[in-house]
């Protein structure tokens, strides 16, 4: 027994080492959505904007981890220290586990495979390489079930209080660990025989832990936030819940998430096998589990059934759940290990070997997984987001699919003109006729700034998720591919094709100012391209053109532009007017949006209500400006009642 203890004693710092540098090696270069929106929210924004009701530690938490760095001269986005606070908590949660289950069988190996097996499932491992809530709320489950074991051995109201601050962390880290307090007043409950004992000791864990978890909530929403109403504190808690995206009846589906979550919980590949073998292990090892004390049985197993009800519920394939599960699944594997075992008929601590080979096998499966997974040059959504910097300049509006591009184009190269139908829906309220006027108000004011648009085929016609995969924002929000893309419908006529890589999706374009200038110029028969009129008191698109009825010093003013006029030789406007008024002015305007009559050229328009020709000779304005900023047309003088229709304007080039 002594040299068991040597083992155990020796053992556990090797162990955070060696997960400590695993962990630190296979830190992801892909991040998952919600890990971006850490990172943004953390590098961006002020500390009262972090809390978010789910997770009311984290955002904090990771701010004063980046104002740490940043006091030890780190430059630059937080995104690594928060990597690697979350690689260093996922390796003291290993190490946990082992002393848990060293404590719990009193025996090495199986502890020892126990925590490995922890450590190298795929969830538990990928999330310890990722910026994610999940690690750190995991190793106060695996603290807290270290007291739970205290607690049932030695049922003092220090440990009970003790138990309950660190699950009150828990549920700071993770809203959901409010779960925890059901097996944990079983435990108590079936502890102790005495009613006056049960009772101080429920009231020691439930204390501390009421008193620490209300008071953050309270001081967030009232001191923080600046809530007024018990009811927008309601609605605060319960955004999620109520968007209809989560939870729903249980059915063949949620069954089947539930075998594939807990499959690729343990591994992507192959940890249905994996999960099988390890259960025939639990199944063949019945006495060992049988043998821990009842209180402390009943604890565990009540655990993974108040957690894994829930989440069969809540969503049941997303693997980042199951993480809270592997602590009590822990416990149960190393107790199955830890006696004479029907697999060791001949008694040579076979059976915990086989733990041992159980968590080698996940190492096996995993570690290239992980690394796959995690290297940035297999990334597709990084290839496309290059894909669109390159070929766009500051300040385009990128209308993308809902998913991590809306974050790598912000994160990685600083480009926050990004939308799409997720945040279209949530900034409308949940209202499609709102959205939709949202997300055409975005292009025209990225046309009339002078910029180009840039529309993924995906995000205008939404495609269904595959089958056996989450519902999309398009289905979750019951909108149909049809529909979404009748937003667009004005905008279609002017989109052009953009030319990307074959294998990477289709996006289309409406070109900047400039790039029309230069280039086609402006056809107001496929829209108005970011020009705008001023004094007329009807303007429309129509087939032949813009059409408008002139009022008081009616003008045409196109967006920004940028060119130098040594190229140019004339202007090129295409116009029908029925009015009588037929003096007409072009000026160009300088960088600053200013110009002159020096800067202008008039002309009169013919008579007729047929489309005719003008050129208007801009060789003479070459040396009175060094680059045009815009420009302003000025049809006629004043209106008269009568119409006129702009066919298109362009720049005539040498």
């Amino acid at each position: 027994m002594k040299q068991y203890r040597v083992d155990w004693v020796w053992l556990t710092p090797v162990l955070g080492v060696v997960f400590v540098v695993l962990y630190l090696t296979t830190l992801t270069g892909v991040h998952t959505y919600d890990a971006l929106s850490y990172i943004l929210d953390v590098d961006r924004k002020p500390w009262p904007e972090l809390f978010h009701p789910h997770h009311l530690l984290y955002g904090p938490l990771g701010a004063t981890i980046r104002a740490v760095a940043i006091s030890l001269g780190w430059q630059g986005s937080a995104e690594w220290w928060l990597q690697a606070t979350n690689a260093l908590a996922g390796a003291v949660g290993v190490v946990a586990v082992f002393v848990l289950c060293r404590v719990v069988t009193g025996t090495t190996v199986p502890a020892l495979a126990a925590a490995l097996s922890v450590g190298w499932s795929y969830a538990y491992w990928y999330y310890a390489a990722e910026v994610e809530v999940y690690t750190l709320a995991t190793v106060a489950l695996i603290v807290a079930l270290i007291l739970l074991v205290q607690l049932v051995r030695t049922p003092r109201w220090q440990t009970a209080c003790r138990l309950g601050l660190i699950n009150g962390i828990a549920v700071l880290a993770h809203q959901t660990n409010v779960l925890l307090v059901v097996p944990v007043l079983l435990t108590i409950g079936l502890t102790v025989s005495d009613r006056r004992t049960r009772l101080r000791l429920a009231v020691a864990y439930l204390l501390p832990l009421v008193l620490l978890v209300g008071g953050a909530y309270l001081w967030v929403a009232f001191g923080v936030s600046g809530m007024r109403r018990w009811n927008d504190v309601w609605l605060w808690l319960t955004g999620y819940a109520r968007t209809g995206f989560w939870g729903g009846a249980i059915d063949v589906s949620k069954l089947a998430g539930f075998a594939r979550g807990w499959s690729e919980t343990l591994a992507i590949h192959g940890g249905g096998w994996v999960g099988l073998i390890a259960l025939a292990v639990l199944l063949i090892g019945w006495r060992g589990i049988v043998r821990l004390s009842f209180p402390l049985l009943v604890g565990v197993m009540s655990w993974l059934v108040v957690y894994g009800l829930f989440f069969l519920w809540w969503e049941p394939d997303n693997i980042e759940f199951w993480i809270a599960s592997l602590p009590p699944l822990a416990v149960l594997l190393s107790a199955a290990l830890a006696v004479d075992h029907p697999l060791d008929r001949l008694h040579t601590g076979g059976a915990g070997v086989i733990g041992l080979l159980i968590a080698v096998v996940l190492l096996s499966l995993n570690l290239p997984a992980i690394k796959e997974r995690g290297d940035p040059t297999r990334d597709l959504q990084r290839r496309i987001a290059a894909s669109l910097v390159d070929a766009g300049n500051p300040g385009d509006l990128l209308i993308v699919p809902d998913g991590v591009l809306e974050l790598y184009l912000p994160h990685y190269w600083q480009r926050d003109t990004v939308y799409s139908l997720n945040q279209a829906m949530t900034a409308g309220g949940g209202d499609w006729s709102v959205a939709c006027q949202l997300i055409r108000r975005r292009i025209d004011t990225a046309l009339i700034s002078g910029y180009a648009v840039f529309i993924a085929d995906d995000a205008r016609l939404p495609l269904p998720a595959p089958p056996g995969q989450p519902p999309t924002p398009a289905e979750r929000f019951g909108l149909a591919a049809e529909t979404v893309a009748a937003c667009y419908t004005p905008f279609e006529t002017m989109l052009r094709p953009l030319v990307l890589a074959d294998d990477l999706p289709t996006y289309r374009m409406i070109p900047s100012a400039t790039a029309l200038a230069v280039g086609e110029g402006w056809d107001f028969r496929n829209g108005r391209w970011g020009w705008h009129a001023t004094g007329v008191t009807t303007e429309t698109i129509t087939a032949t053109g813009w059409q408008m009825t002139p009022a008081i010093d009616p003008a045409l003013l196109s967006p920004p532009v940028s060119f130098t006029l040594d190229r140019v030789i004339a202007l090129e406007v295409r116009i029908a007017t029925t009015t009588t008024a037929r003096d007409a002015q072009l000026f160009l305007l300088d960088p600053a949006g200013q110009t002159s009559e020096e800067l202008s050229v008039r002309f009169t328009l013919d008579r007729g209500s047929e489309m005719a020709t003008y050129r208007i000779d801009l060789t003479g304005l070459a040396e009175r400006l060094d680059r045009v900023g815009g420009l302003r047309f000025d049809p006629v003088g004043i209106g008269d009642g009568g119409t006129l229709i702009v066919e298109s304007i362009r720049l005539i080039w040498r």
